[in-house]
């Protein structure tokens, strides 16, 4: 057999149909899921040098633009959830705020296998946050660590809604949900690149399994040069689960009891 299945022994036609056809539901599976981190890592371990999940070249480790506090993201029992959201393992992370009169930022990056910011792409990225305190701002951020970045998630002061805006706070846009103390959302964006503006769609609480919405909220007034990198990046205390990157909406929202793509 030629092309990327000549590996195959000789067999009679329909065991080989059959490999041909697992083949390419596994090929499709694995291009579709581009990244998850369900942090699957033991209760009490820091996040720093873990290594799970797929989709990354490397493991978490201390980064973010001026960031200088790493050590307060650490493991803890119980996994986040979301109503009707598939989800895997038992524990969650959870980052601190840096210690009172420490003028730091809190972050933590991973280095993705997948460069997004490249013309005419497609990607929806979906995560679950909890806020574990009143002040600060606790956001994912999607960049290379310097320049234009995204950042999602809660602010630390002015309308408290969840929004996107550049990292740094420039741009913002809000949804209309309030982050609540103790309570995770289920946060989705679509990302859509091109050669001049990106534009991201924020999605907040969707329906896990059903159809992409249409009333999530826009901001196209940032350009992304380089988006190779995923940043944990805050000043409150915080929670964050079940990280997933992939193709389409599908891939991020799937439905308990329904494995993802």
């Amino acid at each position: 057999m030629s092309g990327p299945f000549h590996f195959l022994p000789n067999c009679g036609r329909a065991p080989c149909v059959l490999v041909f056809i697992w083949l390419l539901a596994v090929s499709h599976a694995n291009a579709a899921l581009l990244a998850y981190e369900p942090f699957d890592y033991l209760a009490g371990e820091p996040i720093v040098g873990q290594n799970n999940g797929l989709g990354f070249d490397a493991p978490w480790q201390p980064g973010g633009f001026h960031a200088k506090f790493f050590l307060g993201f650490r493991m803890q029992p119980g996994a986040l959830s979301y109503p009707g959201l598939a989800t895997h393992g038992s524990n969650h992370l959870s980052g601190e705020a840096p210690p009172a009169g420490v003028a730091a930022i809190a972050s933590v990056g991973r280095l993705l296998s997948t460069n997004l910011a490249v013309s005419g792409a497609k990607y929806y990225l979906s995560f679950l946050h909890r806020p574990d305190s009143k002040d600060g701002y606790s956001v994912i951020v999607l960049g290379s660590g310097q320049g234009e970045e995204l950042a999602i998630g809660k602010p630390g002061s002015g309308q408290n809604l969840y929004y996107m805006t550049h990292r740094g706070g420039q741009g913002r846009v809000h949804s209309t949900v309030n982050p609540v103390v103790g309570k995770t959302a289920f946060i989705v964006v679509k990302m859509e690149f091109s050669d001049a503006s990106d534009r991201f769609t924020l999605f907040i609480n969707p329906t896990p399994g059903k159809p992409e919405p249409s009333d999530g909220v826009v901001k196209e007034d940032l350009h992304l040069e380089l988006a190779d990198k995923l940043f944990l990046y805050s000043r409150g205390d915080w929670s964050v689960d079940e990280i997933r990157l992939g193709t389409t909406w599908q891939d991020v929202t799937p439905a308990a009891g329904i494995p993802a793509r």
